[in-house]
């Protein structure tokens, strides 16, 4: 679900101000290769539910300052809506089509249909197709050619082991940072 959090803020970005905005799976949204949006997903128990989890997303989107002070510490160029529309937004209506989309994506995936979120999120990610390295969470890294996304999200990659080649599956909660290659 991590990498919904963003296309959602992806989407919205979209429908509100017509600017054309990326994934940078599993959790950015950028404009013109720099960063926009933020997202962020946290699983506890639900209380007094048993057997049920809550879900908290955080999304953080650059609407009017300039440089990065507006969103958490990101190792790339950032920006914000003002700087790539040239006006002021109405934050509200912003938020209203983020949670749209957040809405009409939860309800495919609660009906289970994961593949058909992972494809209407896969053309949004322009770096699909290239090699990139993995960064993960425990501070290792992998490397490979970015093929797709698995059908709960996971990032799809092609690793070159001589004849056979080998494809590796990587979950969004595992990776820290992906880095583009060439």
């Amino acid at each position: 679900m991590g990498p919904l959090a963003a296309a959602c803020a992806s989407e919205g970005i979209r429908r509100d101000t017509g600017i054309v905005s990326w994934l940078y799976w599993p959790n950015l949204v950028t404009i013109d290769d720099r960063v926009v949006a933020k997202a962020g997903l946290s699983l506890a128990p639900a209380p007094g539910l048993e057997g049920k989890t809550r879900v908290t997303m955080d999304i953080s989107v650059n609407c009017f300052s300039k440089g990065s002070s507006a969103l958490p510490s990101i190792d790339m160029p950032t920006t914000s809506i003002l700087e790539a529309l040239g006006v002021e937004i109405d934050v509200d209506l912003l938020r209203d089509k983020i949670l749209h989309a957040l809405n009409w994506y939860y309800a495919e995936w609660e009906r289970g249909m994961h593949r058909k979120l992972a494809d209407r999120i896969q053309p949004t990610i322009a770096w699909l197709g290239r090699s990139v390295e993995v960064r993960t969470r425990g501070g290792s890294s992998v490397k490979g050619m970015s093929k797709g996304l698995g059908d709960l999200g996971s990032l799809l990659l092609e690793q070159d082991r001589g004849k056979k080649p080998r494809t590796l599956a990587v979950r969004p909660d595992a990776v820290e940072f992906v880095l583009v290659e060439g």
